[in-house]
């Protein structure tokens, strides 16, 4: 006999679904004990026959079985609910309503399809968590008297991140990297901090527009270096200034004074007749009420109790599966990291972490974590066509795919990121810039040359492996004695090249 589908998966078989799949399925096996088998991120339960349930046909078991042993799906609970006749939802609630079932399954019902069941409010009750708080990261709550639930989703009915207390992003959190750059940063001088910054600054700015593959002007680089250097002083995200960033990050000609009015996709050329589409985001119509959603959501974020990381993992994320604007919507991601780390104070004042440079050197990892969710939404959107002039249409709902994306595994990526910048980044600049100094003071103690002849030096026997090139020599050094040439490549090598090749 085979393995019999039993919860998300039953209700997906059943009500032929198009939804993206829950990163857990389930099944009961006839025979034999039962197991679990990841794979990618995705998780296969299979469960004894004592789990099983009553009816195979009756979805509000199926319901109940998810509900309790596979978290919860907004999306697939949407899903089956708007297939659900109200009086039948109403009629098993009230079989027992004062049941954690019944009560979530009521909220769950009221709060998704913004229709009210004909049900007194419950009394005399004991309130519980909609999200358990040992499987979920959540929020404080909002207390509904009318369930005795306690609401504490993440984020609301617009836009309602979902995000598990997986063991890596439980490890991440412990490790504290906040508190590392905090104490890396107190062992070094200030003005060694400084000119470490900048630097981050300019490599972060230059890293994010090379992604989009862009060579701004050096007057749009240097209005995006401020961009981030006023990050934290920016009180509230609006859409007015959304609006505004836009318009600092983007060439001129191509400012939003609105979020975008046509249905803009993801895609690369393969030959003159050939788009190949990666991504394709909300219709146009529903982009509003998505950027509402998050907004309202980053504003609760920021005064509850959710990790920065974490906070920043579903705003920066879930702006770029929006795709508000026309241009511009990979470089406000990307800041938008920035500007939460900054404003939650995870980052000290005036340092950042240079998040780009690793999704640049890394572009397949940074690509895998998007298409976490871009490559299950690319298997139901199917119905759109592509003009000779580029303009996409989609002729099929989407409105359910974007408002409760599952964000772990990019809170995970992004975590790791941020461990990789801290180890890869921030602490080889800064011992670089020390021992860029002394390398400095000992050559300038030797030979008493001008500084922009000792950084020369420096970079053309770095550039060389330890030694000046014959042909830099004549240009630049022919003044220098072999003596002296050997003497400074000497100090060079054994303050800089060791440093390289860490």
């Amino acid at each position: 006999m085979s393995m019999i589908a039993v919860g998300y998966q039953a209700l997906i078989n059943q009500f032929k679904l198009q939804v993206i799949p829950h990163y857990r399925q389930s099944y009961i096996t006839p025979r034999g004990r039962g197991q679990v088998r990841i794979d990618n991120h995705q998780e296969t339960y299979v469960y004894p026959k004592t789990y099983a349930v009553k009816d195979l046909q009756n979805p509000f078991n199926h319901l109940e079985f998810a509900l309790k042993h596979e978290g919860i799906n907004l999306e697939i609970l949407q899903a089956v609910f708007n297939q659900l006749d109200g009086a039948i939802v109403q009629a098993t609630i009230q079989e027992r309503p004062t049941s954690k079932y019944a009560r979530s399954l009521w909220f769950l019902y009221e709060f998704l399809t913004e229709k009210k069941l004909d049900l007194p409010s419950i009394t005399k009750v004991k309130y519980f968590d909609l999200l358990d708080p040992k499987h979920y990261f959540t929020s404080p709550g909002i207390k509904s008297p009318r369930h005795c639930v306690n609401n504490n989703l993440i984020g609301n009915r617009d836009f309602c991140p979902m995000l598990r207390k997986t063991e890596p992003l439980k490890n991440h959190i412990n490790n504290h990297y906040d508190l590392k750059v905090r104490a890396l940063a107190d062992r070094y001088d200030p003005r060694i901090i400084t000119r470490a910054s900048y630097y981050f600054y300019t490599k972060e700015t230059l890293s994010s527009y090379e992604i989009e593959q862009e060579k701004p002007s050096k007057e749009r680089l240097n209005r995006f270096i401020h961009l981030l250097q006023k990050a934290s002083s920016i009180e509230t995200l609006s859409k007015k200034l959304l609006i505004e960033l836009q318009n600092i990050i983007v060439d001129p000609r191509f400012q939003d004074a609105n979020y975008r009015f046509l249905q803009n996709y993801v895609g690369e050329t393969i030959n003159q007749y050939i788009q190949k589409i990666h991504y394709i985001p909300p219709k146009p119509e529903s982009v509003e009420r998505l950027m509402s959603g998050l907004l309202q959501t980053l504003e609760n974020a920021m005064h509850t109790q959710l990790h920065p990381v974490l906070t920043a993992a579903i705003i920066s994320f879930g702006f770029v599966f929006i795709h508000p604007f026309e241009d511009g919507n990979g470089r406000i991601h990307r800041f938008l990291i920035h500007y939460i780390l900054a404003r939650m104070q995870f980052t000290p004042p005036d340092i950042i972490f240079p998040i780009s440079a690793v999704m640049l050197q890394k572009m397949r990892e940074y690509d895998r974590a998007l298409e976490s969710f871009s490559k299950p939404l690319m298997d139901l959107i199917t119905q759109y066509q592509l003009s000779n002039e580029g303009f996409l249409s989609v002729q099929q709902s989407t409105d359910s795919y974007y408002p409760f994306i599952d964000y772990t595994h990019l809170a995970e990526y992004l975590f790791g990121c941020i461990q990789e910048t801290l180890r890869e980044h921030f602490e080889k600049e800064l011992e670089f810039l020390v021992n860029y100094d002394k390398t400095k003071a000992e050559m300038k103690a030797e030979i008493d040359m001008p500084d922009r002849l000792i950084d020369l030096f420096i970079k053309f026997v770095i550039q060389n492996h330890g030694t000046l090139s014959i042909q830099k020599r004549k240009k630049y050094f022919e003044k220098l004695s072999n003596q002296e040439i050997e003497s400074l490549q000497s100090i060079v090598r054994a303050h800089m090249l060791d440093l390289e090749s860490k």
